[in-house]
């Protein structure tokens, strides 16, 4: 009896044993252990403050900061395995020696779902520099890179809050920085005052942007996520603003100023409402200041290039695309002087070949005439006889004298030139 008991007691463990071997044949089968390799990991630094002590700073070395990891499990488990699911860490505190050349650090890798003992990495060290811990202070410049608000509407002020941040981190990182830069879209703004957030972009001195790797090491003061806020403000846009200019300084004895001509003489600028209220009320007109066109002593015609923006208060600004320089065109004439504008179609010419046609460059030309003050009004330019002779001028382009006849009592101030040019003649 004791005997038949025993025999099923055993017949009892054999039949598990058996399933549980059949058990784990169908599982290897159906979910079969594998092993799969994950290339270039890239490996973190943990507990860098271990060399704070020192301000010193550890870095990974270029081209060295990945590692290979083999994992083995099963199938079901490591064919969902991604790239970011493998974490390769770097502990400084785990630093085999700091008296070696290269100083090398272990390498821990860790995956989801995978135990310890199932991973596999190369290499198992990693080569770490240790650097002098640098700061640098700049300030932040606001781009709106080719981003442009409503088109009735001007950026008008951008301020960034912070308006300038402390950077610390490696000395041969900090070293490179040359700009930062908080980038905002201003596309089809129009508010008055707004307040936009941005994140810094950092340059070096190639202009190109600190790769995500060198941006790791640096620390910011008082900026959280590497966000801050910039107060942006946009100003309406006032068009058909004429400009007028005064002058300063007397001419040469026997001169005067005749009339100072603006090239543009009307601008569009862009303010804030108060500014283009009181443009409003000084008759949407910008006066030049005398100290910008001294004529002291001329005796002639002068141009002077007058750049706008150094005229405008703080809360207006030129379009943008704007040109900011105006040309004054000064006319300086003798006393009872006078221009007279003759048209081309006026001028005869005198000995021109016959195969060529003539081809006047300007439509008109400037006449300076004295005479009594009384007579200047009652000439016209009807009164004034123009020539030009073509003896010997051939084909092609020339600045030819002209001959002007004027009425009795009337004297002709300066000579002057035409610009003509000589093309062979329509066949007839």
């Amino acid at each position: 009896m004791k005997k038949n008991m025993i025999n099923k007691f055993t017949l009892k463990v054999l039949s598990l044993i058996i399933a549980i071997l059949i058990w784990l044949l169908v599982r290897n089968v159906d979910d079969p252990i594998v092993v799969r390799t994950f290339y270039e990991i890239p490996v973190s630094i943990e507990n860098a403050s271990y060399f704070a002590e020192n301000l010193e700073i550890p870095l990974l070395v270029d081209g060295k900061d990945t590692v290979k990891v083999r994992v083995k499990g099963a199938r079901s488990v490591v064919s969902k395995l991604k790239k970011e699911d493998i974490k390769a860490v770097a502990d400084m505190t785990q630093i085999i020696s700091k008296d070696t050349t290269p100083i090398m650090v272990p390498v821990e890798v860790t995956g989801t779902g995978i135990s310890d003992s199932d991973i596999t990495v190369r290499p198992r060290n990693i080569q770490v520099d240790i650097e002098k811990q640098k700061s640098v202070e700049k300030t932040i410049a606001v781009s709106t890179g080719d981003t442009q608000p409503d088109k009735d509407y001007e950026i008008g002020n951008l301020k960034a809050n912070p308006e300038k941040v402390t950077i610390s981190g490696p000395e041969t990182i900090i070293n490179k920085i040359d700009k930062v830069v908080a980038l905002i879209d201003v596309t089809g703004r129009k508010e008055s005052n707004i307040e936009i957030k941005s994140q810094l972009k950092i340059y070096d001195k190639n202009l190109d942007e600190l790769s995500p790797k060198q941006l790791e090491y640096l620390n910011i003061k008082e900026i959280s996520d590497n966000t801050i806020r910039i107060q942006a403000q946009f100003w309406k846009v006032k068009q058909n603003v004429k400009i007028k200019a005064e002058y300063s300084g007397e001419p040469k004895r026997g001169y005067e100023v005749d009339s100072i001509n603006l090239v543009p003489d009307t601008i569009s600028v862009a303010g804030t409402d108060e500014a283009l209220k009181k443009l409003e009320q000084e008759g949407n007109t910008l006066e030049i200041p005398g100290k910008y066109i001294d004529v002291t002593d001329k005796t002639g015609d002068f141009e002077q290039n007058i750049d706008l923006s150094e005229l405008l208060p703080e809360d207006l600004k030129l379009v943008r695309d704007l040109n900011s320089s105006v040309i004054a065109t000064v006319k300086i004439l003798p006393y009872n002087s006078r221009d007279y504008e003759v048209s081309v179609t006026q001028i005869e010419a005198d000995n021109k070949a016959e195969d060529l046609d003539l081809v006047f460059q300007d439509e008109q030309i400037t006449i300076r005439a004295k005479a009594k003050e009384q007579d200047l009004d009652s000439l016209s330019a009807a009164n004034i006889q123009v020539q030009i002779d073509l003896n010997g001028y051939g084909e092609g382009e020339y600045e030819v004298p002209v001959t002007v006849t004027l009425p009795g009592g009337y004297e002709l101030v300066e000579s002057i030139k035409v610009k003509v040019k000589l093309v062979p003649g329509a066949e007839k």
